[in-house]
């Protein structure tokens, strides 16, 4: 009888696991960038300049039925200084149904970054990021992520990242502020959708978000706000994207150290870019332009790089990016985890280049 029931244990526990997968991956990217800005130049080992430096393990569990849960735990990696293991990256949990969708909790990336990240030939990443100014004028807080995320998507795999590419897609997301109700405002409640759709060579997604931060908080209607839209088209000589939005900021962002202010105002950006197959590998460019709809100041980026494929796994890359900035701006290299750090006061043209390498297991 005994033998019998640890036999029906071990059945029992070899069917569970088959039915649960559980991932670990990582990638390592460290490259050397060279910036120049506001009559200094710096030289410096980057992280991340053309994919995150991570570390991460997800899984998932098929429940029968169409129903799976999963959970995602991705932390952070810089590769050029001691950096403890921190989840600060995504930290969800997800109840997907094959038919009707998941939802989602914990730490994401809200439903506006996705079209900063999609459509840009850089992946927002490095001395080329389109961030460095397409960024100008999100609230600080919110701009990528949001922390105590309430998610619902549509059209994406189980524990996905992005959509699957074969339909109408959609995330919306509430993060509530977590405030006492003694408190008379709702300082970092967010809320945000996006809607897209894909089908083969063809992706466009439409987003929109507002947040409340401490300062606006008291006042009516003193969110936030950003709107954008982006596409992209993959002709076969050429991936092309573009996208357009516009960041309404109510209130300034204080100056940080060598990093200026961000004047309260209405910013609309644009830009354009590609990826164009050549050899084992493919050459990103891009141009964004961002501009302050109150005093005129405006910015634009032009940047253009070569990434080769050592294999499926490991790549070298290079980036050349150039800010110019018009009656008075002062965008920089801040975005993107490959920008991040420069130390320069982003006053007057500004060039960056970036080489370097990744690797991921």
């Amino acid at each position: 009888m005994k033998k019998s029931l640890i036999a029906l244990a071990a059945l029992a526990a070899t069917t569970a696991f088959a039915q649960s997968s559980v991932t670990i991956w990582g990638v390592a990217d460290a490259g050397v960038q060279r910036a120049s800005q506001g009559g200094v130049t710096k030289t410096q080992l980057s992280s991340s300049g053309n994919t995150s430096s991570q570390l991460g393990f997800k899984g998932t569990e098929d429940m029968g039925g169409g129903v799976s849960a999963s959970f995602w735990l991705e932390s952070a990696l810089t590769m050029d200084a001691p950096s403890a293991v921190q989840f600060s990256r995504r930290q969800t949990l997800d109840l997907t149904s094959a038919s009707l969708g998941a939802i989602r909790l914990g730490r994401d990336y809200t439903p506006t970054f996705w079209n900063h990240t999609v459509f840009d030939a850089f992946g927002t990443l490095g001395s080329g990021a389109g961030s460095n100014i397409t960024g100008r004028g999100q609230n600080a807080t919110t701009g990528a992520r949001t922390n105590n995320g309430i998610s619902y998507l549509y059209g994406f795999a189980a524990n996905g990242a992005s959509a699957l590419g074969s339909g109408i897609y959609a995330q919306a997301t509430y993060a509530p502020g977590e405030q006492l109700s003694t408190t008379p405002n709702k300082a970092g409640e967010y809320s945000g959708i996006r809607v897209g759709y894909a089908n083969g060579p063809l992706n466009v997604a439409l987003a929109y978000a507002q947040v409340t931060n401490a300062a606006s908080a008291t006042a009516a209607g003193a969110n936030d706000k950003e709107t954008n839209i982006g596409a992209s088209y993959d002709f076969g000589v050429a991936l092309v994207n573009a996208k357009y939005g516009t960041n309404n900021l109510k209130t300034a962002i204080a100056a940080s150290g060598l990093i200026p202010g961000v004047a309260a105002a209405e910013y609309t950006y644009y830009s354009i870019g590609a990826k164009i197959p050549l050899g084992n590998g493919y050459v990103p460019v891009s141009y964004n332009n961002s501009k302050n709809n109150v005093d005129s100041k405006n910015a634009n980026q032009f940047a253009v790089g070569y990434v080769y494929n050592f294999s499926k796994k490991t790549a070298a890359y290079g980036t050349y990016s150039k800010i110019t900035n018009n009656n008075g701006a002062t965008y920089g290299f801040n975005g993107g985890n490959g920008g991040f750090g420069s130390g320069l006061a982003p006053t007057g043209n500004g060039t960056g280049i970036d080489i370097g390498l990744r690797t991921s297991f």
